[in-house]
């Protein structure tokens, strides 16, 4: 795969910006797995580019394809090593079934690309969670494409917390009448991190609801594009769409850009978008410090708090203490902050 823009916009705002699209380096590695999306993928778009999910389907590392037809628990499924991986997965989830899966990454060293494929079909309920703790400074990518069928729920968890730049590129598509996507995320940047992350919602079915959360928290020179879109479709009337995206930036060296976009092809939804950007409530910090907490303490709490709703909702107990913990462990990095 050859070096190319990923993560284009396809609404363009000013170039000097740099957000319009990302640079995805090149990858010699081909692995010995051949992977192929459903058939109802066929008609959709959905990767950082269509390089990459070529890339993926033709020269996978690891492939692996879940036909769930029943109520089914994955487990706890872990990466870790150094070697190069392009892992795809791909979920499909049959009508009335329930399941739930945990994906963990903490990888050493080594490329690590992932393209995850979920169909979640009729009154289906699939409940995932995809988490990033690599501890190599090394570039890695996320590709995941859902569509959710009439009455079905998806709820997806993606945890971005490793030490290396991210390029991730994740589209809902809620297809049928009364489906239901649920995505909630959270990242946190340190040294010379940078993140560009896409998070779309698309409505196509009648009265659908989408729910989008996305919390992070940026230090020392961090840098972070996050570019999401509500999109209602025509046919989608009587549905609702919400995003809240908030960033804190711990140092005023740390870069948070935004550019959300709400689209409508219909009169009859409902769409709401909140962001901010800033530095952590100053009034906040004062009521810890009043009471005899140091700012690098009142700092870990204030983070601990705003990430609790989104780690608190991982149903394995071990992998939420790890979270907590790694959450622990980057922010212990700053001792930096006046006492």
């Amino acid at each position: 795969m050859k070096a190319h823009k990923g993560n284009i916009l396809d609404y363009k705002t000013y170039s000097y910006l740099n957000v319009n699209e990302v640079e995805v380096e090149g990858s010699e590695i081909k692995g010995d797995e051949q992977a192929s999306a459903a058939e109802v993928f066929k008609n959709y778009d959905y990767g950082i580019s269509k390089e990459m999910v070529e890339h993926h389907d033709m020269n996978s590392t690891i492939a692996k394809r879940y036909n769930i037809t029943c109520t089914k628990d994955l487990g706890v499924n872990r990466l870790d090593g150094d070697e190069d991986e392009i892992v795809t997965l791909d979920f499909d989830v049959a009508e009335n079934a329930h399941f739930t899966g945990y994906f963990a990454s903490k990888k050493t060293g080594g490329y690590r690309s992932a393209l995850v494929r979920i169909h979640v079909k009729k009154k289906a309920v699939a409940r995932l969670y995809f988490v990033n703790m690599d501890e190599s400074e090394v570039a890695n990518y996320l590709s995941l494409g859902a569509i959710v069928e009439e009455g079905a729920k998806l709820d997806c968890y993606i945890f971005h917390m490793g030490d290396g730049d991210e390029t991730s590129n994740v589209k809902c598509y809620l297809k049928g009448e009364n489906a239901l996507g649920n995505i909630q995320s959270i990242y946190l940047g340190k040294g010379s991190q940078s993140y560009d992350l896409v998070y779309d919602m698309i409505h196509e079915g009648i009265d659908t609801t989408s729910n989008l959360v996305v919390d992070g928290a940026l230090m020392d020179n961090a840098y972070k594009v996050f570019k999401s879109r509500i999109d209602f479709l025509e046919g989608s009337k009587h549905s609702r769409g919400n995003e809240e995206e908030f960033a804190i930036l711990l140092d005023s060296t740390a870069r948070s850009l935004s550019v959300p976009a709400l689209l409508s092809h219909e009169d009859d939804v409902e769409g709401n978008h909140a962001a901010s950007a800033g530095k952590l409530d100053q009034d906040m910090l004062y009521y810890f410090l009043t009471r005899g907490f140091d700012t690098e303490t009142a700092e870990r709490m204030i983070i601990d708090a705003k990430f609790a709703p989104v780690i608190d909702a991982v149903i394995y107990e071990d992998e939420r203490k790890a979270i907590y913990e790694e959450l622990e462990r980057i922010m212990g990095r700053r001792h930096h902050v006046a006492k």
